[in-house]
């Protein structure tokens, strides 16, 4: 059953992923990327929001020990992930959108200390919780971009807010 929860159940997922032992599980983190500032140019930048979100999206998953972070082609995505790469000292891994099967199969290469994160799109998170098998239905309007979706080491699917 899939669960909508608040930034305060991101902080209790967070730091049980961040917590870790001897027998860390691996957690992965899906999102949209943020507000765009255009919605005709063919590969838009972030808006002033967008990066105001991404800067949240740092902050929320600093202590999140965080290992891996992935992004698409396009700069929405790749600014999305930016300020929590320059805090990690990590660089995204480049996935082209279209490609599920090519990030999945990244993701599921994965160590099983690592935890991800996934800066994806609309049309794509969907497809990418289906192939990592998610059961729910997901579906993304266009103009949602506070969703997290954390994925645990038993691969049940936890549904943030932000």
């Amino acid at each position: 059953m899939r669960q909508l929860l608040s930034v305060r159940a991101l902080v209790v997922a967070v730091l049980f992923v961040a917590a870790g032992s001897a027998d860390a599980h691996k957690g992965l983190f899906i999102v949209r990327h943020a507000e765009k500032a255009s919605s005709t140019a063919a590969d838009p930048a972030l808006s002033m929001q967008g990066e105001d979100r991404a800067s949240a999206l740092a902050r929320l998953l600093r202590n999140a020990g965080v290992t891996d972070v992935f992004a698409t082609e396009f700069k929405r995505t790749q600014q999305t992930v930016e300020p929590l790469t320059d805090q990690k000292g990590l660089k995204a891994t480049i996935v082209p959108a279209k490609d599920t099967a090519a990030l999945v199969a990244k993701l599921k290469g994965l160590k099983p200390t690592a935890v991800a994160v996934v800066a994806g799109h609309s049309d794509t998170i969907p497809g990418v919780l289906k192939a990592l098998g998610i059961k729910d239905t997901i579906t993304l309007r266009d103009d949602q971009y506070n969703r997290i979706f954390f994925i645990t080491a038993d691969n049940q699917l936890i549904e943030l807010g932000f």
